[in-house]
């Protein structure tokens, strides 16, 4: 049985969506996304391990470790196959998982996509680890939130941002980063057998800027578009634009993909 904690809307017999959230965040990071697509879609969006309300693992996670955990959730809620959608780090979960396990993803999404982390924001993270197990998640607001809402409004989206934030558990926060620290999916990227979508977040500045021109050389079969409106967050800042092209990626697809 996954450890996970799952959140799970919309008519299992409809075509399912696996939704993962970036690191930082939790499941209800795709609250809007899921109020959009529920009554057309099965969606799933778990908590990865040490986020949330999942419990920590014994050691960090890597990609290997968490695309595990999501396939062993695939299994349990009895879904065939589903389109994997992830946000960032989340996004390099899903393309994990979609290489490992081809015959069970039907289309990889990946907003703010990145696939890997430079050095000099290695050591950001490093030193962020550092921080929250001395004094805890609140020492890094708001600094963390306005890099994430690069020239974007304060607005309600960014208050409930800094609030969940701050609601994390230190040491869960600590171990995701470790766990992601090293994360390289470029072998996976050319491992994937499904149709690709990435959306680069407009005013992201969190992930490598060369990011969108590596997935167009490694993989020129992919959709690569930039997502207006959105920082680092896409599905949550622009929520609209996202659903709407994501919408229409699925829509080109052969009926087979996207059942």
């Amino acid at each position: 049985m996954s450890a996970m904690h799952v959140m799970t809307a919309g008519d299992p017999g409809r075509p399912a969506l696996l939704l993962i959230h970036a690191m930082g965040t939790d499941g209800r990071f795709w609250n809007e996304c899921i109020a959009r697509w529920k009554d057309r879609y099965f969606c799933v969006a778990p908590d990865l391990m040490a986020a949330g309300r999942s419990p920590l693992p014994e050691a960090p996670m890597g990609v290997p470790e968490h695309a595990l955990a999501i396939e062993m959730l695939r299994r349990e809620l009895g879904v065939a196959r589903w389109i994997a959608i992830g946000c960032a780090m989340g996004g390099a979960v899903a393309a994990g998982h979609a290489a490992r396990e081809p015959g069970r993803v039907s289309a990889l999404v990946m907003s703010n996509p990145g696939l890997r982390n430079a050095e000099h924001v290695k050591d950001m993270l490093r030193g962020r680890v550092e921080l929250v197990r001395r004094e805890g998640m609140a020492v890094l607001l708001p600094a963390a939130a306005e890099r994430a809402f690069m020239n974007l409004p304060r607005d309600e989206r960014y208050q409930t941002y800094l609030e969940r934030y701050a609601e994390q558990r230190a040491e869960g926060y600590a171990r995701s980063v470790l766990g992601f620290l090293d994360v390289d999916i470029e072998a996976d990227m050319k491992a994937v057998r499904c149709p690709i979508l990435a959306l680069p977040g407009e005013h992201d500045v969190l992930m490598p800027a060369d990011s969108a021109d590596r997935i167009r050389q490694i993989r020129p079969d992919a959709v690569v578009e930039t997502l207006p409106g959105a920082a680092h967050f896409g599905p949550m800042q622009a929520p609209d634009a996202f659903v709407a092209r994501v919408d229409r990626f699925l829509a080109a697809l052969p009926a087979e993909r996207a059942a």
